[in-house]
């Protein structure tokens, strides 16, 4: 009976079903480990992609990431330094001969590589070397654009009401990018007074509504208006009043260089 057993077992275990049937749990066991691996290797280059996303999204979000030595944040970073340091001829290779240059602070904009580098040279001229720019920040653009946020400082301190902000357009010269546009905004050290003027302005519109509406509708006639108010009434008054005070200080400044110059000779004379 045993032996009967063991031949029917064996004969059973022979046929093909039943290997196949057999096998399953190892072929499962086998498919549970690759499926495993396979979505361990789908999550490290899940991770991988991911960590490229920020580090891509960071160059374009961060003003003080840069990708790479030929960027327009580190062109701007050698103007600076440049101003700085007063290095005229660092200033020269920057800057692109149809350069436009546009300071809001000037009443006329700067045409050309030469009127751009006056500019800049008379400002830097004008800097102590305590007085230095300070980048807050610098943002990136599409088409080699760049948006700058500045302040100047002096002996590493803020300096109040210098605050600006500068916008510029680069273009490419071989391996270089220099400087094609500027525009630059400066923080008036007026606004104080100018927000008290506003003010006083505003209580103004708000006691006679009438008259403004009337005035914004024909703005053009009411400048005309106030324009010819000032050419044929204020400026007659005024204008004697400028030339007595300019007469009274060139009386000044004659009197004392005289005394000045008596005081000398008084001194002069006595040493004998």
């Amino acid at each position: 009976m045993a032996f009967s057993s063991q031949v029917s077992w064996q004969s059973l275990s022979s046929t093909q079903d039943f290997r196949y049937r057999e096998n399953i749990p190892l072929l499962k066991a086998h498919n549970a480990k690759n499926t495993k691996l396979h979505e361990q290797r789908i999550k490290i280059r899940s991770i991988k992609s991911r960590k490229r996303s920020l580090i891509a999204h960071c160059s374009m979000v961060n003003p003080n990431v840069d990708t790479s030595s030929f960027s327009p944040s580190n062109t701007i970073r050698k103007l600076y330094s440049s101003i700085n340091n007063k290095d005229f001829n660092q200033l020269a290779l920057l800057i692109s001969e149809d350069c436009f240059f546009d300071d809001f602070s000037f009443p006329q904009s700067f045409h050309g590589k030469k009127e751009a580098l006056k500019s800049l040279e008379q400002l830097t001229t004008s800097m102590d070397q305590n007085t230095e720019f300070s980048i807050d920040n610098i943002h990136e653009g599409v088409d080699l654009t760049a948006i700058v946020n500045w302040h100047l400082e002096w002996k590493k301190k803020e300096v109040p009401f210098s605050r600006g902000c500068s916008y510029y357009e680069l273009s490419r010269d071989g391996e270089k990018l220099l400087i094609k546009n500027a525009q630059v905004i400066t923080e008036s050290s007026m606004k104080p007074k100018i927000l008290a003027f506003y003010n006083m302005i505003t209580s103004i519109f708000d006691e006679f509504p009438e008259i403004v509406s009337r005035f914004v509708k024909n703005h053009q006639v009411a400048y005309q208006v106030l324009l010819n108010s000032y050419k044929f009434i204020v400026q007659p008054l005024i204008s004697p009043i400028f030339v007595w005070y300019k007469k009274l200080w060139t009386s000044i400044i004659i009197f004392v260089g005289f005394t000045t110059k008596l005081v000398q000779f008084i001194i002069k004379y006595l040493r004998q």
